[in-house]
């Protein structure tokens, strides 16, 4: 059973309000919005999803790599106009990798497995020399006017992951793309911003991939639901300097 239709009329009702509430804002309302989100996606979000100290993942959470998270969010906003395609894409992953070991904005040329499990299996991705023909397929569907934008802000997001495009940081550049979709859409980007999202972001995956998409689009739907909530919030106890 799954809630998405409750949700998406959730998600229109806040979009809504949020849109009538920061259409008479001053600057302080709307600069306290877009520091809390960038804040949440920049510093808690990476902490809360993939901070694993043991000595087989080095988590890369220093300040080079909050920076990073912080310009490429400014990137997405400040564009919201711009034609998502390939190239931004990679654009978006240099950032992502601007003073570490990865190499930006080049897909991999070496196999990749994706740890999640299907059918008691971890899954490998595709092999690389179906890189491009995948992300052109990828962003087709991105772009395509005839679909939901929500359907296809959490199609790309899940689509970036189980391709593994990149060597490294798939998963930040596949939740970039997801909140600039939703940007250019009007919607409020989503942030993972609760202890309970490290083991459901995970599950909502697998569940797709394995077959159980209706589970991933609900947890999705409902992560929107709730930092649109805590930004209706945000904008309620915003005060006037």
């Amino acid at each position: 059973m799954t809630k998405t239709p409750k949700y998406k009329k959730q998600i229109e009702e806040n979009r809504e309000t949020i849109t009538k509430m920061l259409s008479g804002a001053d600057t302080v309302k709307r600069l306290n919005n877009l520091n809390w989100v960038r804040h949440e996606i920049s510093y808690t979000e990476p902490r809360t999803l993939f901070y694993i100290p043991n000595k087989e993942q080095t988590p890369y959470l220093d300040y080079n790599s909050m920076k990073n998270l912080g310009d490429a969010y400014d990137y997405i906003v400040n564009n919201p106009k711009q034609i998502i395609d390939m190239t931004e894409i990679c654009k978006l992953h240099s950032m992502l990798c601007a003073g570490t070991y990865i190499q930006g904005g080049l897909f991999r040329t070496s196999p990749k497995i994706i740890e999640i499990m299907v059918n008691g299996h971890r899954v490998h991705a595709p092999d690389a020399a179906y890189i491009l023909n995948k992300m052109n397929e990828i962003v087709f569907k991105l772009n395509n006017p005839d679909m939901c934008a929500l359907k296809r802000a959490f199609g790309v997001h899940y689509d970036l992951i189980m391709l593994q495009p990149f060597d490294d940081f798939n998963k930040r550049t596949a939740r970039l793309v997801m909140n600039w979709t939703l940007i250019q859409n009007g919607y409020r980007p989503i942030v993972f911003n609760q202890r309970t999202d490290k083991q459901k972001y995970k599950e909502a995956i697998t569940a797709c991939a394995n077959g159980r998409p209706k589970e991933y689009f609900s947890y999705m739907s409902s992560c929107l639901v709730r930092t649109q909530r805590e930004i209706i919030t945000l904008l309620q106890n915003s005060k006037t300097l």
